[in-house]
């Protein structure tokens, strides 16, 4: 079973593309709890350096004393760097609520200092800047000023002087690094982004190559199907049909091998014919030339030469069933293959052939037909019957006179399972696994068949050729409680 499993090509292409999808979640997971550290990491960074900023505000600011309000925009433009934005407010000593824009880098005038405060009101800013003269605290929201330009303000670093209340608001443009990371979500990040594109597209490939792989082989396995059911099958062509260019080469072997076995069953039939003919002329002409024998011997009243023109004619007679026989086992395997199966109602086939061999054998031997309705099989109409005669043939001949001859047909596990049961003496142990061999009989000589006539060995040699030919199976066994039984068994028609 498992390496059935692992053998089929579309289970490793599944198996290939859940690996394509499973790597990139597990890893993006792990890149998601670094790309999140690492943003906490930077803002800590950024926060320490606007704190570090703000004491080198306060050192300044202390120094100039009561005209610090004023001195603050030419030290703020001293500690500003390129990529930082600082942000300066104010609220006098003695007020409780209102904070004042002292200050900018880059440096603003006085209106857009003002439109930009309002801006803060309205975000809430100002609030978290009330908050703030209690302590340092941490930032990363986005702002977009007066201007339309979106900042990340990244932290509020408050500080005491005579005048008042101090608060550093800190900042970094959106396109700058440091505020491309910390606005930009991890997923967001064209690298993740076009990485999840790839590996999405690999995994499409693998499935359309596992789509591809499964329509190829169903539109083959369909293509036999057609041919096995349907005359004519010389029209169809596995090449023509098949999409996938890989596959031409074993289409190609395919049509081979369908024209070869039609080629094979026509050889098959021509020469069964040919050797008929050939060898019932010279039977014939043996025949006609005893009967002047038989005269003489009857006119000398020579009884050796009666028992050696008797022995002639029986050889004769075996000679005819035995060409008669050879070329119908010939037929049947060329009928096979080259016969279209199709849907058969197996049960109705049973029952008329059970009741066919009761009405010919009379007392002599009882039929008895145990089927299960409705079952239908893929075969060969004149294969299959032929078969099942022969079956019952067989056991009828080793039937003992008054005996029953049994034919049980159920179904189970996709297939239908036809046992024809006698209760004759069986085959020796030894003889048992080639009773399906041509020209292998055993009759014991004491025995009484009902079914008299030569007998070649080859009812169960043909019976064996034509199940197997459409797909089944065929079992012989003793019954521990005596007498013998022969077992087909067909895959169920769908």
């Amino acid at each position: 079973m498992l390496r059935a499993i692992f053998g089929s090509v579309l289970v490793k292409l599944v198996l290939l593309g859940l690996v394509f999808l499973s790597v990139p979640m597990i890893l993006y997971a792990r890149f998601a709890t670094v790309d999140e550290e690492r943003q906490q990491l930077l803002l800590s960074n950024l926060q320490n350096q606007g704190y570090l900023l703000a004491q080198g505000l306060e050192l300044a600011l202390r120094a100039e004393g009561a005209k610090a309000p004023v001195a603050a925009t030419g030290w703020v433009a001293r500690l500003g760097t390129s990529s930082l934005r600082i942000k300066l407010l104010m609220r006098p000593t003695g007020e409780q609520q209102s904070f004042y824009y002292v200050a900018a880098f880059p440096t603003v005038d006085a209106a857009y200092l003002d439109a930009e405060r309002r801006a803060l009101v309205a975000t809430g800013i100002l609030g978290k800047v009330e908050e703030s003269c209690a302590g340092n605290r941490s930032l990363s929201q986005s702002f977009t000023g007066p201007s339309g330009a979106t900042e990340i303000l990244t932290s509020i670093s408050p500080f005491h002087t005579e005048v008042g209340c101090w608060a550093v608001i800190t900042a970094y443009a959106e396109n700058d690094p440091a505020g491309t990371t910390l606005a930009r979500p991890f997923a967001s990040a064209p690298e993740v982004r076009w990485a999840g594109i790839f590996y999405a597209m690999m995994a499409l490939l693998i499935l359309a190559v596992a789509v591809s792989v499964t329509l190829g082989l169903s539109r083959f396995a369909r293509l036999a199907r057609i041919i096995r059911h349907t005359p004519g099958r010389r029209q169809i062509s596995f090449a023509n049909a098949t999409p996938v260019p890989e596959l031409k080469p074993v289409a190609v072997e395919f049509d081979s091998l369908v024209t070869t076995l039609e080629t094979s069953a026509r050889s098959i039939r021509e020469a069964a014919e040919e050797n008929a003919h050939a060898l019932k002329a010279p039977i014939a002409a043996m025949a006609q030339a005893v009967e002047p024998i038989r005269r003489i011997a009857n006119t000398a009243n020579d009884d050796r030469a009666k028992r050696a023109v008797e022995t002639i004619e029986r050889a004769l007679e075996r000679m005819e069933d035995l060409v008669a026989s050879a070329r119908r086992i010939d037929e049947a395997i060329a009928e096979m293959i080259d016969a279209p199966a199709s849907p058969i109602k197996l049960s109705p086939m049973v029952e008329n052939t059970a009741r066919a061999f009761a009405e010919a054998h009379g007392s002599n031997v009882k039929i008895v037909a145990t089927v299960e309705p409705g079952i239908k099989v893929a075969a060969s109409e004149e294969a299959l019957e032929t078969a099942i005669e022969n079956l019952v043939d067989n056991a009828v001949s080793f039937a003992p006179q008054g005996s029953t001859v049994r034919l049980e047909l159920k179904q189970g596990g996709g297939r239908a399972r036809l046992a024809v049961i006698d209760q004759g003496p069986g085959v020796p142990v030894d003889l048992l696994p080639a009773i399906f061999e041509r020209h292998v009989s055993h009759r014991p000589a004491n025995g009484s068949g009902a079914a008299g006539g030569p007998h070649f060995g080859l009812g169960l040699a043909i019976v064996r050729r034509n199940i197997e030919l459409m797909g089944g199976r065929v079992a012989a066994r003793n019954r521990p409680e005596g007498g013998f039984e022969v077992t087909i068994s067909l895959p169920l028609a769908n």
